[in-house]
């Protein structure tokens, strides 16, 4: 049934269910306290009031005695002086603070007074709701020694919270309705269960595409979503693997012709026109690897290997050097522990320092710690990245104006993939790409990424 109502319909329900029952809560113990009313005057704490009435009695005469009886007595207040102690209540329970209380306020008596008070409750209502037996029904029986040997006998009925503890059942009510609140949330938070947990998988298929299907439950408009949702995170994984198989083959076919291509112009008898053509086809067979390696990469990141950031910045950097370009570098840390393969990261920081390059001529690489996340940057005195195309160039097949480039024209020139594929593999590992100006002049690019234990 619940399985077939909508959220709103489910949430209205349980709201109405909620006021229903703090309605019904509030009526019983309206007319539960109308039949037990007792007079005004009573409100007191018991303890108190039958101090009051032994001090007074002591000091009055027999006459006055009389008196007080007619106005200590009540519906639900029974008060007698006799010469016997009586029997106690004989299943009564002690109240040993109130005992306690009495005699404090009372004048010290020689041999000792007597204060006895006890209370009973309802048998059977003590044995199905002991606790609450306890709190709002049931007698209690007081005897306290008078200076004149007599004794002093009270005999309360009705409610015993105000009379005990000076609490009023309005007191309880909004206890209770506290409860009830509480409990409406609970179920409140019960029913948005499944949205957080489809809210949650959302977030992890858009950071790595690894299909993680939601269990259907919850309102029927919520397992409509859910059943929508997972029919297609499967059908975009589908069409992501599909798109990485065929870029794979395209790039297998593709470097196969690139290769026969190579060999025969390796035996060009021209040098220059076969140095020419020998720079464009690496030109290619660098583009069709850059294409097969975003594809990879948009497909996920490896989160289950690990690497130190710092060694792999080190040997990216002497590298370089050893090539002799003009890259330096200042690496902050020791080590950089941080999820992801060695190949992986060493492509993204290899991308941002062969971008450097080709548009400054100097890359400064430098690698720091803030933080949860380690920072990679790469800078140069280059021409800077325009702001207005700062979003299109992380993404792929997009790149700045190739003249200012230092490369040799459109031999050059990348296939626009570098920045994407660095961008690809932070976004896998859970950080992220900045793009920037260094001050001074120049841009700034930062790869953060988060640390791990190492």
């Amino acid at each position: 049934m619940m399985a077939r109502l909508g959220i709103v319909w489910r949430l209205v329900l349980i709201l109405l269910a909620a006021l229903i029952l703090v309605q019904m809560i509030t009526t019983a113990l309206y007319f539960w306290r109308r039949e037990q009313a007792f007079d005004a005057r009573l409100r007191s704490p018991i303890a108190d009031q039958v101090a009051a009435m032994a001090s007074l009695v002591d000091e009055a005469d027999p006459l006055e005695r009389e008196v007080m009886l007619r106005a200590f007595n009540s519906q639900d207040l029974l008060v007698s002086i006799n010469a016997e102690r009586g029997a106690d209540l004989p299943d009564g329970r002690p109240l040993r603070p109130m005992e306690g209380r009495v005699r404090a306020e009372l004048p010290a008596l020689t041999p000792p007074r007597l204060v006895v008070i006890r209370m009973e409750t309802d048998i059977e209502q003590s044995r199905r709701l002991p606790v609450l037996s306890r709190l709002f029904a049931g007698k209690v029986a007081a005897t306290v020694g008078l200076a004149d040997g007599r004794y002093l006998h009270v005999l309360a009925d009705g409610d015993l919270m105000p009379r005990l503890f000076g609490l009023q059942p309005g007191f309880f009510a909004g206890v209770i309705g506290f409860m009830v609140a509480l409990l409406v949330v609970v179920l409140f938070t019960r029913e948005s269960k499944p949205l957080r947990h489809l809210a949650r998988s959302v977030q992890d298929f858009g950071r790595d595409a690894e299909p993680r299907p939601v269990k259907e439950a919850g309102a029927a408009e919520v397992r409509v979503l859910i059943r929508a949702f997972n029919d297609m995170q499967g059908r975009l994984a589908e069409l992501m693997r599909n798109r990485a198989f065929i870029l794979g083959a395209l790039a297998h076919d593709l470097r196969t012709y690139l290769t026969r291509l190579r060999l025969r112009a390796e035996f060009l008898p021209d040098a220059a026109e076969r140095e020419q053509w020998i720079r464009n086809l690496d030109h290619m067979g660098r583009m069709v690897e850059d294409s097969l390696t975003f594809a990879r990469v948009s497909f996920g990141a490896d989160r289950d290997a690990r690497s130190d950031l710092a060694l792999i910045s080190r040997r990216e950097i002497e590298e370089r050097r050893a090539l002799g370009l003009a890259v330096t570098g200042s690496i902050g840390p020791d080590a950089a522990p941080v999820a992801g393969s060695e190949t992986a990261l060493a492509r993204a920081l290899a991308n941002l320092v062969d971008n450097a390059l080709k548009y400054a001529g100097g890359a400064e690489v430098s690698l720091t710690r803030d933080g949860k996340f380690f920072i990679l940057a790469v800078e140069d005195r280059g021409p800077g990245l325009p702001v207005e195309a700062r979003a299109q160039l992380a993404q792929p097949f997009q790149q700045a104006d190739t003249a200012r480039t230092k490369g040799t024209g459109a031999a050059g020139a990348g296939a626009g993939l570098g920045l994407a594929i660095a961008r690809e593999i932070a976004a896998g590992l859970g950080g992220a790409l900045e793009l920037g100006d260094r001050p001074g002049g120049g841009a700034r690019i930062l790869l953060r990424l988060p640390a791990i234990s190492p």
